[in-house]
């Protein structure tokens, strides 16, 4: 399994700070790098306002955290990854699987 995780990914947090309107603002704070093993899952087509809408899903293989952020994104090669869960298959505290699908910039 480790010699599947070539990847090079950062992982990053959000952190909300208060705007002059009594909303929030959200800027995404890099946490630290890893290596990840990412194969493509799916790709979802469908129809939003008369336009394609097309969504990559990807499943991510990371070594495994004990505490991973509930919300955080993924850097890889310019992309960026919305991690949507995040699991540990086997239960055995080796490697967490995450599911991500791929934001448009």
């Amino acid at each position: 399994m480790i010699g599947h995780m070539r990847n090079r990914v950062g992982l990053y947090t959000p952190v909300e700070t208060p705007d002059d309107l009594g909303g929030t603002v959200t800027t995404w704070t890099f946490q630290r790098a890893l290596w990840a093993g990412i194969r493509p899952k799916a790709l979802t087509e469908r129809l939003e306002n008369g336009k394609l809408s097309v969504t990559q899903t990807y499943l991510v293989a990371i070594r495994y955290l004990p505490i991973f952020p509930e919300r955080a994104r993924l850097m890889w090669k310019g992309r960026i990854l919305r991690v949507v869960a995040a699991s540990d298959p086997d239960t055995r505290g080796e490697r967490l699987h995450l599911i991500c699908e791929e934001e448009a910039q």
